[in-house]
């Protein structure tokens, strides 16, 4: 039951960002992986970002209180946490964490606009729903996953914009604004339903009139304006900078052109001769 005179103490957390901390510090060791003391300024704001929503209070209230501090906890490791995380990695750290094939393949396509917009409504979705936070309230191991699915769903949602996949087409100024507007909109189509709903809709959430002074249908209610305020107020601030900031005429290419891209687009091509090698010789053998 949660209190707030007895301060709960997180260990899992904390152990978990000082392994990220630590695995940080020797990918940027190398020469060529080298990050600049911005992006090392930026990284360990993600993991704070990371650390102040999973830790208490916002964790244990988000776990068997209130609606509305999950979605603070969701807008703090989406909106915060995963753009922060991903402007931290230099380009080739990506690239060596990528590098196997199947890893390749998946960060390849949840980087395009379409897939990753699919991916994040779906995971988003399914982690709203009542369901899954009245299962994660009662077991730790679906709470972490959720917290880590949630993370992950943020950090698929800024990859077509933080370009860091090598050898991905980039978009244009305009067209990654378009991209986060379109972003703003599907993932919260649940608030809706918290906004217009006449009962609460999460059984397993209770107390919030004597933690933090509202009735369950206000704090379901205020959940669904803090998830389209907060995503709104923050997709669309970054979709208007990139508006403002583009230049006046688009340019023919996709951006400056990178050994990494080059090397990873060969490597595609090899893997796909391979593959289509592989197939052809099935064929000729059947036949």
């Amino acid at each position: 039951m949660f209190a707030w005179h007895s301060p709960v103490f997180h260990p899992v957390p904390l152990v978990l960002a000082a392994g990220v901390l630590a695995w940080y510090h020797e990918a940027t060791a190398r020469f060529a992986s080298q990050a600049s003391r911005r992006q090392r300024f930026q990284f360990i704001l993600g993991v704070l970002a990371f650390l102040v929503a999973t830790t208490w209070p916002i964790a244990d209230l988000a776990q068997s209180v209130s609606l509305l501090i999950t979605i603070l906890q969701r807008e703090l490791l989406v909106l915060a946490a995963a753009p922060l995380l991903l402007l931290g990695l230099p380009t080739m750290v990506v690239a060596r964490l990528t590098h196997p094939a199947p890893l390749d393949w998946i960060a390849c396509r949840i980087s395009k606009p379409v897939p990753a917009l699919f991916t994040t409504t779906l995971l988003l979705g399914v982690t709203a729903l009542p369901i899954s936070i009245d299962s994660a309230n009662h077991h730790w191991i679906l709470r972490a996953a959720i917290v880590l699915i949630t993370l992950f769903a943020g950090i698929v949602l800024w990859l077509p914009v933080i370009e860091r996949v090598p050898g991905v087409p980039h978009l244009s100024p305009y067209g990654k604004a378009g991209y986060l507007m379109a972003q703003s909109l599907a993932p919260t189509f649940l608030s809706f339903a918290w906004i217009f709903a006449l009962r609460p809709l999460y059984g397993s959430l209770h107390g919030q009139h004597a933690l933090i002074g509202i009735s369950p249908l206000s704090d379901q209610q205020l959940s669904g304006y803090l998830s389209k305020l907060g995503t709104f107020g923050v997709l669309w601030a970054v979709a208007f900078w990139l508006f403002a900031n583009a230049p006046d005429e688009e340019p023919e290419d996709n951006g400056p052109l990178h050994w990494i891209d080059v090397e990873r687009a060969i490597e595609r091509a090899q893997r796909d001769e391979r593959k289509n090698g592989h197939r052809h010789d099935d064929t000729v053998a059947d036949s």
